[in-house]
């Protein structure tokens, strides 16, 4: 991992991405969430990086071969928690007592807790 600098991821707010998610990504605190996938077509080359958290692969979830599949950061949320229980891609990274609510507070937008509310 980069010990100088770490991103964040914008689908679940996973504060230890080697790269930025995407080439001209702003910060998670910057993004238009309105904006639609593929995303490459807004910030450039995709990392390819998978999240340790949720999963998400920059450029292949959000831009793979069937368009109809490819996930907006809201969407992956829902699915992770909903289809995926919230299982961590790499669980030797979980930190100790995590939570995932204090981990979205990290995102800039109302619309992660409006997620998790409506996964209930």
């Amino acid at each position: 991992m980069n010990q100088f600098k770490t991103y964040t991821c914008p689908v679940c707010g996973y504060a230890g991405l080697d790269v930025n998610p995407y080439e001209n990504m702003p910060s998670v605190t910057e993004i238009d969430w309105s904006l639609k996938p593929p995303y490459t077509q807004h910030w450039g080359k995709a990392s390819y990086e998978v999240c340790s958290c949720c999963g998400f692969e920059y450029g292949n979830d959000d831009d793979g071969m069937d368009a109809a599949s490819n996930f907006s950061f809201q969407d992956y949320l829902v699915f992770w928690v909903k289809e995926e229980g919230m299982r961590w891609f790499d669980p030797d990274l979980k930190p100790a007592g995590w939570s995932l609510e204090t981990q979205l507070k990290g995102l800039p937008r109302s619309t992660a807790l409006e997620v998790l509310n409506s996964t209930k």
